[in-house]
C-alpha cells in the first residue's frame, strides 16, 4: 500500500483504473523514495491518452500534450499524467523527431535516461524495475538505460544531468556511462546555454558538488562548457575549492566563477550562461560586496551594504574563497548590532531637508546629504536622533555658505 506523500495522487491513480487504464508512479519520486529522500512532484504514467485522461478529469492543463503530458489538479494538488510513449530520433538533440503513445510500460521506461529513473510503482507498492534501478541505488550507482552513447547521442544534456546527480545524490558513476561522456562531451555545445546554464546552476544547488566536479574533469567535461572551454585554468582553480554545503543560490556560482579570475568580466558570464535578471542581481551585489570587504574589511558599512538577505551567501562566498574562519552566527550578530538596517530606518527624510531649508531649491544636494547622514549613523559618528542629525545638517549648511 501507498503511503504519504504517494497517497495524494491514489485518487487519480484509483479513477484511472476504475475506467480500465493502468496507472503508475514513475520518474524522481519513486527513486527518492527508495533512496529515503525528500519526495517532490509526483507523476504518474498510464495508458490512457492525453485526450482520454482530459476526458476523464474535470480540472487539466495541457501543458505537454504533444508529449503525452497532462497536468491534473485535483484536492489543492497537481500531478502531471504522461501517457506511456517511445520516441523518434533527436534531429535536434533536445526533442525527438516524432512520440509515439504505446500499451506497454516497459517501453515507455526503456526511453528514460538512467536506471534510477526508470522503476515503476503501481498503487499497491509492488514495483516495475526492468533495468534494475533499485539495485543501481543500492550500490549507488548513475547508469544510464541502455547504451550510454545512445542516451547521450539523443540528448547530450543528458551527460551534465548524470553530473548533477552525482552532486544530488553522492552516488558514483557507472564505468561505462563516464567512459561515453568523455567521448561525447563535445555534442554538449550543440546544446542551448540556457539549458546548460539550468543543470550547472542545479549541481552547485547540492551537497556532494566536489565529487561532481571530479566527474566533470575526468571526462574533460570543462573543455565543452562556456567561457571553461577557452580558459584551463578556471577549472582547475574551481576544482581546489573545497564545497563543504550546497549553495543557496546560483548566483553565488556565478560570483565565484567571476573572482576565480577577475580579468573575465561578470559581463561576460552573465551575457554568455544567459543568466536570469534575479541570478544576475545576486552576482553583482555579492561581487561588489566582495571587492569591498578586501579593501576594507568586514566593516559596518559593508555588512550593512551586504544585507541581511544576502548575508548568509556572502558568508558562503567569503568561506570557500578566502577560507574565513567566521562562524555564521557573529557576522549575524554583527548585522543585527547595527544602529539602523536601511534607509528607511533613518529618523529623518527628504522633506525634513525641504522644511529645514524653505529657501533652498531641491536638488541633488539632498540626496548627498542623506548618503553622509546614513554613513554617519552606521559607523556610530551620530546618532539616529532627529535634533542632533538637524544639527549638524545646519552645520554643514553654515560652512557651504560662510
Amino acid at each position: 500500500m501507498l503511503s504519504e506523500p504517494f497517497l495524494q495522487a491514489e485518487p487519480i491513480m484509483i479513477t484511472l483504473e476504475e475506467r480500465g487504464y493502468e496507472s503508475f508512479l514513475v520518474g524522481g519520486a519513486v527513486r527518492d523514495f527508495f533512496a529515503n529522500r525528500p519526495i517532490g512532484d509526483i507523476d504518474i504514467a498510464t495508458n490512457a491518452t492525453p485526450e482520454e485522461v482530459q476526458r476523464i478529469f474535470p480540472r487539466t492543463v495541457p501543458v505537454g500534450i504533444d508529449h503525452g503530458t497532462i497536468l491534473v489538479l485535483h484536492n489543492g494538488f497537481s500531478f502531471e499524467i504522461t501517457t506511456y510513449r517511445t520516441e523518434g530520433e533527436y534531429d535536434d538533440y533536445r526533442h525527438p523527431s516524432d512520440v509515439s503513445f504505446v500499451k506497454d510500460i516497459k517501453l515507455d521506461l526503456s526511453r528514460r535516461d538512467f536506471t534510477i529513473n526508470a522503476i515503476a510503482m503501481d498503487r499497491h507498492g509492488n514495483v516495475l524495475d526492468p533495468f534494475d534501478g533499485k539495485i543501481d541505488l543500492e550500490n549507488q550507482i548513475i547508469k544510464t538505460v541502455g547504451s550510454p552513447n545512445e542516451r547521450f547521442s539523443e540528448d547530450p544534456l543528458r551527460m551534465l544531468r548524470g553530473v548533477r546527480f552525482v552532486s544530488q545524490l553522492g552516488f558514483q558513476m557507472d564505468s561505462d556511462t563516464e567512459q561515453a561522456i568523455k567521448q561525447l562531451h563535445r555534442l554538449l555545445q550543440r546544446i542551448s546555454v540556457e539549458r546548460i546554464t539550468d543543470e550547472i546552476s542545479k549541481l552547485f544547488t547540492h551537497h556532494y558538488i566536489n565529487s561532481a566536479l571530479n566527474i566533470v574533469s575526468v571526462t574533460n567535461m570543462d573543455r565543452s562548457l562556456p567561457i571553461f572551454d577557452e580558459q584551463e585554468h578556471l577549472f582547475e582553480k574551481l576544482k581546489t575549492i573545497k564545497f563543504h554545503e550546497s549553495l543557496n543560490h546560483a548566483g553565488i556560482m556565478f560570483a565565484i566563477f567571476h573572482l576565480l579570475d577577475p580579468n573575465i568580466s561578470v559581463q561576460k558570464w552573465i551575457k554568455t550562461y544567459k543568466v536570469s535578471n534575479r541570478i544576475r542581481r545576486k552576482a553583482l551585489h555579492l561581487i561588489n560586496n566582495y571587492n569591498d570587504y578586501q579593501e576594507k574589511g568586514l566593516t559596518k558599512p559593508v555588512i550593512y551594504s551586504i544585507g541581511k538577505d544576502h548575508l548568509y551567501d556572502f558568508y558562503q562566498l567569503i568561506g570557500l574563497l578566502d577560507l574565513v574562519n567566521l562562524k555564521f552566527n557573529v557576522l549575524l550578530d554583527s548585522y543585527e548590532h547595527l544602529p539602523i538596517k536601511s534607509r528607511d530606518d533613518l529618523v529623518i527624510n527628504g522633506q525634513d531637508f525641504i522644511n529645514w531649508f524653505p529657501n533652498e531649491k531641491k536638488g541633488k544636494w539632498i540626496g548627498d546629504y542623506l548618503d553622509q547622514i546614513e554613513k554617519l549613523i552606521i559607523t556610530e559618528e551620530l546618532r539616529n536622533n532627529r535634533d542632533e542629525i538637524e544639527s549638524r545638517v545646519r552645520e554643514w549648511k553654515a560652512r557651504e555658505r560662510g
